[in-house]
């Protein structure tokens, strides 16, 4: 089918040769046909080609899938990059979720900046990406559906045929006599996707013979809309994000709902982090921004929280609980974990810090429970650990989070900030 060439040769003429094209290549039956013409046009392009296979590892034939991407690659003289990605950290957004956002995790933490990956969706994904958005109640972003182009991560994410229907693709497959995978789960009516895509959308394609081009244009205009939204948000919040991407309170407060939240959207969007719904988004216009107080609300959604203190809100990733009253005995020969933290104290740290411990072998580790003080070097007099807190504008959730090191009963470094006098 020379539309589904023309359409890569199309891209790779906009793409410098010098850039490494990836197929996001899942071993069905749309990335087997988009590895098959990427092959062929990135021979006379220059373009030099290679595959990422992700394995989900939640099926039975995960291992064997893996092989046969990788057998199929090895054919076409291909080089293949194999990884495996942990599904249930990401439960919280169900199956298909899960699946979808460990994948992308995944290709963000392989690419580079001069990496261009390419994806197989096409206009039916378009289609069925668009209705599962306006069933779940989606405003002009999510109704835009798949962009053709975006950055993941430090590289280009580009979906060459989105404009291409299923059944074009299925007749390329044919004609070249490709081999593919059939994941099973595919043909579940269980899930949302399968459901449209067995049951809906051929009764949608024989009453509307041209649906993928008229939701095609339909996308386009909310994709307008949706770049003209974020451009009024931006003009909104101007000077009120900060460089750690903190937002100011005082210089949104005066906006009404509609433009408010519009503007957290788009805060909370350019974060790379999933908009919550309008119910969560009321709560944070209610209980932080028009809350008098500097109140300790913790608004939450999926793995995110929107926190205040000070004037600003914190958009941050919700982190595992931590017991604020342990204690450890820490031998300066051995790094120290923190499980509760994600962190490792190393003398190597203590020595970047500035920490002079010779002589010192042990140290007892533990965390603010009230009333700690210290003598910060350079400054003469002793301080609460309270007050240097708040003279540094450390939040409070953070305060019992940070390691203090005991030298006997005495406090001689707080983990990333004061060491004390002598030290």
């Amino acid at each position: 089918m020379p539309v589904l060439l023309n359409k890569l040769r199309d891209c790779l003429s906009q793409i410098d040769v010098n850039r490494s094209i990836y197929i996001g290549y899942s071993g069905g039956i749309d990335s087997t046909a988009l590895l098959h013409a990427s092959s062929t046009a990135c021979a006379t392009s220059g373009h030099s080609l290679k595959a990422i296979h992700i394995n989900h590892q939640i099926h039975a034939d995960s291992q064997q899938w893996l092989q046969q991407c990788v057998d199929q690659c090895h054919a076409l003289d291909i080089e293949i990059e194999t990884i495996d990605v942990d599904v249930q950290q990401f439960s919280q957004y169900g199956v298909e979720g899960a699946a979808r956002v460990a994948r992308y995790q995944a290709f963000e933490n392989t690419l580079h900046a001069s990496d261009v990956l390419f994806t197989a969706h096409h206009a039916d994904d378009q289609i069925e990406t668009i209705l599962l958005q306006l069933f779940r109640g989606a405003g002009v972003h999510g109704l835009a559906g798949c962009a053709s182009t975006r950055s993941i991560g430090k590289a280009l994410l580009i979906r060459p045929w989105l404009e291409i229907s299923r059944q074009q693709i299925e007749r390329y497959a044919e004609q070249h006599q490709l081999q593919w995978l059939d994941d099973p789960s595919n043909n579940s009516l269980v899930h949302d996707r399968n459901y449209l895509r067995h049951k809906v959308m051929p009764l949608l394609h024989m009453r509307w013979q041209g649906l993928c081009e008229t939701i095609g244009r339909s996308s386009q205009w909310q994709s307008e809309s949706s770049a003209m939204l974020d451009s009024f948000a931006q003009l909104d919040a101007i000077d009120a994000v900060d460089k750690d991407h903190r937002l100011s309170i005082e210089k949104i407060s005066t906006l009404d709902n509609v433009r408010l939240k519009n503007v957290l959207r788009w805060w909370i969007r350019s974060a790379g982090r999933l908009v919550p719904s309008a119910e969560v988004l009321g709560r944070v216009i209610n209980d932080t921004i028009h809350s008098r107080s500097d109140c300790q609300a913790c608004i939450r959604w999926h793995n995110n929280e929107i926190r205040k203190y000070r004037g600003q809100l914190y958009l941050q990733t919700t982190r595992p609980p931590h017991d604020a009253t342990l204690s450890y005995q820490w031998d300066l020969q051995q790094p120290l974990d923190i499980p509760s933290l994600e962190l490792k104290l190393t003398q190597q740290e203590l020595d970047k810090f500035g920490v002079n411990l010779n002589g010192i072998d042990l140290l007892t580790v533990s965390f603010r429970r009230g009333g700690e003080a210290m003598r910060p070097r350079g400054r003469g007099c002793q301080k609460e650990l309270k007050a240097l807190f708040q003279e540094q504008g450390v939040a409070p959730w953070e305060r019992d989070r940070i390691p203090l090191l005991f030298l006997k009963q005495q406090l001689i470094f707080v983990w990333g900030y004061w060491i004390g006098e002598g030290y």
